[in-house]
Parts: structure tokens; sequence; C-alpha cells
């Protein structure tokens, strides 16, 4: 995998953090930064796959027609299945 250099400029005060983060964890500024980024499109495929699922589910119980905010919020059935707000 080739890799590619990304230039960022952030201010001193988060370069002076980034760098002891990274000397505490023993790693390079560049390391701990390129982990973070890969752990962020991580999380985003994570994301995506949590709404695959969803879609999955509401197309196996027939629900897709679109809901209504005030209906989710006041609670409403749909197929059989009750959907509460907790909040009320």
């Amino acid at each position: 995998m080739a890799i590619k250099i990304l230039t960022v400029g952030i201010s001193e005060e988060t370069w002076k953090k980034l760098k002891r983060i990274a000397g505490l964890q023993g790693k390079s500024v560049s390391a701990l930064v390129r982990e973070q980024i890969e752990r962020f499109l991580g999380e985003e495929e994570k994301y995506k796959e949590v709404h695959r699922k969803i879609a999955d589910i509401a197309k196996k119980i027939e629900v897709l027609e679109r809901w209504k905010r005030e209906d989710l919020y006041n609670g409403m059935k749909i197929v059989g299945i009750e959907i509460v707000n907790p909040f009320l």
C-alpha cells in the first residue's frame, strides 16, 4: 500500500498536546494521528453497517413507510410493534 503525505496546519498548543500524548504512548505524532484517522474511518464503517442492519430488519417486518417525527415522539403502533417514547 502506498503511503500518501498529508499536511495539516494546527496551533502551537495543539502541536504540544499531540507531541506530549504521542511521547507518553511511545509513538511519533504522525503515527498517533494516522491511528486516530484510521480509527475514525473504521467507526464510519460501523455506522454504515448498523444502518444496513436496520434497513434489513425493516424489510423483514415490512415497515417501509416513512414515519413522521411526531408519531415517533408521541408513540404509535406499526405492524403490531408499539413504539414508545421513553421520555414521556
